[in-house]
């Protein structure tokens, strides 16, 4: 992250309303120009309406960003609707001020916590926006991180929050070893922060990583094999159809389980149903959250072609029951390769 310019000019943003600027995607600013460090991510942001520049043509990247002002951006880029009748306990953001409605929304949410007193025309500090960012976009905190920072003392009320962001590369510290987490945050860092906050829930959302609770750490879930999925499920559903059972259809949460268990094998070197770090499959599926009334699971390594996987499996008798299990009502594959080429697949059948 860029080192933090300092500013004592302080703005005030209405929710809702773009007093300043278009939100046109040809909106230009004559402080951000192309070359500026953070003018895509300004640019960006200001054309979803998300944040704004001034009356007379400046966006202002170097100027510090208010607590108030901070609320408003990040409720915008949560896309949420901030209508509430929560009532926060905050003396000093009565109903008539400009920003009580995406406080009150963030604080019943609990990405701000109630008190009070909010400070809403205090300056940022890096420390407050990391607490944001992390409960704004749903980013699991815990005390078992990767980066440290010599400058956060185990007992700082947001080491946690600062780490854990830091682990999945949302916030970065001002140098290598140090964060120093009470300097204020400017308009274009506060554009930095939440789209990197955007970009990791997506990441998310669309299933390409997820939070392993057993290593404190999260993992990638990117499907890299999808061709794959597609052909096995046709192959299967062909044989179901033979045997006059219904088809099966994919569930991307099952998908992510089998993607897990494929590497899972891959990393750890074995080539069981029993894994040695999640247990049994079952166990697996409850660890990720994953819901269910009947399970199953088949493996296969070594294979290259979706077609070879399928035969191989009808020709084993426990495989093919799997395969032809009336139970079940949906699927998931998960493919992993090794350095040396070798593939390993997982396929995992539920019902709900």
């Amino acid at each position: 992250m860029k080192k933090i310019v300092f500013a004592s000019a302080l703005t005030l943003l209405v929710w809702g309303s773009v007093h300043t600027q278009s939100l046109a995607a040809t909106t230009t600013f004559s402080d951000v120009p192309a070359k500026h460090w953070a003018a895509t991510t300004i640019y960006d942001l200001v054309a979803k309406g998300y944040m704004q520049g001034y009356e007379d043509g400046t966006f202002k990247p170097n100027q510090t960003t208010t607590r108030g002002e901070a609320a408003v951006i990040i409720a915008r880029t949560m896309g949420i609707d901030v209508t509430t009748d929560f009532k926060p306990s905050f003396q000093d953001v009565p109903t008539t001020h400009p920003y009580y409605r995406p406080i009150s929304k963030l604080t019943e949410l609990g990405v701000l916590q109630d008190g009070s007193f909010f400070y809403p025309n205090a300056q940022l500090k890096r420390s407050e926006i990391s607490k944001m960012i992390a409960l704004a976009y749903g980013v699991e905190v815990d005390r078992q991180n990767k980066a440290a920072f010599k400058d956060l003392s185990d007992n700082f009320w947001a080491k946690d929050y600062i780490e854990s962001l830091a682990d999945v590369s949302i916030v970065q510290g001002v140098t290598a070893s140090t964060f120093e987490p009470g300097q204020y945050v400017t308009r274009a860092q506060i554009a930095l922060l939440t789209k990197r906050g955007m970009a990791f829930k997506g990441q998310v959302e669309k299933k390409e990583v997820i939070y392993d609770f057993l290593q404190k750490d999260y993992i990638s879930t990117v499907n890299h094999y999808q061709h794959w999925e597609t052909k096995i499920l046709s192959l299967v559903n062909d044989i179901r159809i033979k045997n006059d059972l219904p088809k099966l259809t994919i569930d991307p949460d099952l998908t992510q389980i089998s993607i897990i268990k494929a590497k899972d094998m891959v990393n750890r070197n074995y080539f069981e149903h029993y894994s040695p770090f999640y247990g049994n499959p079952w166990d697996l599926a409850t660890l990720f959250d994953y819901e269910y009334i009947s399970f199953g699971e088949n493996i296969a390594r070594n294979f290259t072609s979706a077609q070879a996987t399928v035969d191989a499996w009808m020709a084993s008798p426990k495989h093919r029951a799997n395969l032809l299990n009336r139970q079940y009502e949906y699927m998931g594959i998960g493919v992993e390769k090794t350095k040396n080429g070798k593939y390993y697949i997982v396929q995992h059948f539920s019902s709900k």
